[in-house]
């Protein structure tokens, strides 16, 4: 027995048969046949996130003046006669149109002195009749020698003093009339109300200002030019920025420059019209009129960390969200600015390119594009 043992610890204790490293490696095999495959690190993963921001028009290079939008025209709208102011209409910022009664004064002055005047012109129309036929009269009779040349010469005399007197008697109807008409204050234009400079009981005068009207025919931003800049200004192009309205511009143009200078400030009063079919430039605002030298590219603005480079060549990345892939887009940059690059290409205003983490993308790769809004965070990287 104690042989028998010795003899099974040293075959176990030494070199292992071949047949038995066979069967373990059999098994060991089988073994990882029967576990199942790892999952795969990219199976099932969302594409990674790219964020985008829009293209801007670009602003001018050139001269910035600021200013406030005013009406082309704004006047101050008044009666034609006096009197005691009965009735106003309209208030600051209500709209009228052309013809809209603005005021009334009190009529009955003008009531009266119209029916005195019609009364008049009657009376003058029935002395004429009666001198017409008197003249006829005459006439017949100066036919049949029964009177002198005399009598009838002092007929047709009194016949046109008479004609005359009705044709005067008309004129002053005609103007109480039109007094009478202008008790009652209309717009001549459509336009917005910017002030009221009488209230109802007042008396004004021929000529007082009741309120102003800014007419509805364009707004125009007015500006002070100093007078080293009054050559650019004629000969650059123009477009406006709003204060109230970021990254809204407005193309431009120089309709008035005053040809002397303020004696105080030394500068000279330009007045461009802007170009706003949708209204959005209310009156009173700040804008900024930026000039564009001539034969300087506008372009258009995208984040300085959109331009990435290929042989010397600058591109950026363009895409829509929504979009699973990017494109990449040829531009040529104009300048640098803060942090922003202007350039030129294929873009407009309102396209969308990639933002951050440019060098890590391709045209082949799917990604999930997302709008950065001003108001997110800046991430590391476009990759998420």
């Amino acid at each position: 027995m104690m042989h028998r043992s010795a003899f099974v610890f040293r075959a176990w204790s030494g070199r292992p048969a071949p047949r038995i490293v066979l069967a373990m490696a059999v098994s060991g095999l089988l073994l990882a046949a029967c576990q199942p495959e790892p999952a795969s690190d990219t199976d099932g993963a969302p594409p990674p996130t790219v964020w985008v921001e829009p293209v801007a028009a670009a602003k001018s290079a050139g001269l910035s003046y600021s200013g406030t939008i005013r009406a082309r025209s704004d006047a101050p709208v008044a009666f034609r006669v006096g009197g005691k102011l009965s009735v106003r209409e309209v208030d600051i910022g209500d709209r009228v149109e052309a013809g809209d009664v603005i005021a009334r004064l009190d009529a009955t002055d003008f009531k009266a002195a119209l029916s005195a005047e019609q009364a008049q012109e009657r009376a003058a129309r029935a002395e004429a009749d009666r001198t017409a036929d008197a003249l006829e009269r005459i006439k017949t009779l100066k036919q049949k020698g029964h009177v002198s040349q005399a009598s009838l010469d002092a007929a047709q005399a009194a016949a046109d003093a008479a004609a005359e007197a009705l044709k005067a008697a008309g004129e002053r109807r005609l103007l109480a009339e039109n007094q009478r008409a202008y008790t009652e204050l209309q717009a001549d234009v459509a336009g917005v109300v910017t002030a009221v400079l009488a209230e109802p009981g007042e008396v004004v005068a021929l000529g007082q200002p009741v309120v102003r009207v800014a007419a509805a025919l364009g707004r125009e931003a007015e500006v002070a030019v100093p007078e080293a800049h009054v050559a650019a200004v004629s000969q650059a192009s123009a477009s406006v920025t709003l204060w109230a309205l970021p990254g809204k511009i407005f193309p431009a143009r120089l309709r008035e420059l005053s040809p002397q200078a303020d004696q105080a400030a030394r500068t000279f009063t330009a007045r461009f019209e802007v170009e706003d079919p949708q209204g959005l430039a209310r009156l009173g605002m700040t804008a900024t009129v930026h000039l564009n030298p001539p034969g300087q590219a506008a372009g258009v603005a995208v984040p300085l960390s959109a331009v990435w480079y290929r042989d010397e060549a600058a591109y950026v990345w363009q895409a829509a969200p929504g979009d699973s892939r990017v494109t990449p887009v040829a531009v040529r940059v104009l300048r640098i600015e803060a942090e922003r690059a202007i350039v030129e290409g294929k873009l407009k205003p309102g396209m969308t390119v990639v933002s951050m983490g440019v060098h890590r993308l391709d045209p082949e790769l799917e990604v999930r594009v997302v709008e950065r809004a001003p108001s997110d965070p800046v991430l590391v990287g476009a990759l998420q």
